[in-house]
C-alpha cells in the first residue's frame, strides 16, 4: 500500500469558505457505549450549517433549512457511525469531523485511524461503489442485513448518501507515521444543495 491514496471524489478545500473542525479522542470511552444513545451525536451539525451557510447562496433564499439541517445531520452522524465501525483501537488517533459551507454546496468529513486489515477491507466496498451502481449495492446490502447480525460489515449509511442525497463520496489514505501498519482514513461527502428535495421550488 502507497503512503497515500484517493477514491472518488475527494478534493482538498481549494477556495475561502465558513468551516468547523472538532476532534475528540476515540479512547477515552467505549466508543460503541457511548454513542448517541449517552450524548454523542452531530445533530448540531445541521443547526451550525443553516445557520453559519452563506447567505447569498440560493439555499438561503429557497426555504431550505429544514432539508439542509435533516441532510447534514443524517451525513455527519453516518460518517461518524462509520469512522469508529473500521477505527483502529490500538492507536492514539484523534476522530476528527470537518464540516465546509459554501453557497452552493456542503462538504462533511470524517477522519480517523484504521489497521491495514481494515484499509482493505474498507477499500473493497469503496471500489465496488465506485464501479457499481449504488442503488444496487443497497438493495443487496439491506438484504444481507436481514440475514447477517455482523453489523462491521454494512456500509448502508454511505450508500444512502449517494442515493437518497446524492452526495459525492470520496476517501484519502494516508500513512501513519508515528506507527507502521496504521493509516488514517477521512471519508468526505460533497452535498450539493441544488439537489436536495425543494431545491426548484
Amino acid at each position: 500500500m502507497t503512503s497515500q491514496q484517493v477514491f472518488g471524489n475527494y478534493a482538498a478545500r481549494s477556495s475561502p469558505c465558513e468551516y468547523l473542525t472538532m476532534a475528540f479522542s476515540p479512547s477515552s470511552a467505549p466508543l460503541r457505549s457511548r454513542w448517541r444513545n449517552n450524548g454523542l451525536s452531530a445533530d448540531f451539525l445541521g443547526d451550525y450549517a443553516v445557520t453559519f451557510l452563506p447567505a447569498n447562496g440560493r439555499a438561503a433564499a429557497s426555504g431550505l433549512q429544514n432539508q439542509i439541517r435533516h441532510a447534514v445531520t443524517y451525513i455527519a452522524n453516518e460518517l461518524l457511525e462509520n469512522a469508529m465501525k473500521y477505527h483502529e483501537r490500538d492507536v492514539e488517533i484523534p476522530i476528527q469531523i470537518h464540516l465546509e459551507l459554501s453557497s452552493d454546496h456542503i462538504t462533511v468529513s470524517v477522519g480517523n485511524g484504521i489497521g491495514v486489515g481494515q484499509a482493505q477491507r474498507y477499500q473493497a466496498f469503496i471500489e465496488n461503489l465506485i464501479e457499481g451502481d449504488a442503488a444496487a449495492l443497497l438493495l443487496r446490502q439491506q438484504q444481507e442485513n436481514a440475514t447477517c447480525s455482523d453489523e462491521a460489515i454494512s456500509c448502508l449509511g454511505l450508500l444512502t448518501m449517494v442515493c437518497d442525497y446524492d452526495a459525492r463520496l470520496g476517501w484519502l489514505f494516508d500513512a501513519y507515521a508515528e506507527k507502521p501498519g496504521a493509516l488514517t482514513v477521512t471519508t468526505s461527502a460533497v452535498l450539493q444543495l441544488h439537489t436536495l428535495p425543494g431545491a426548484s421550488a
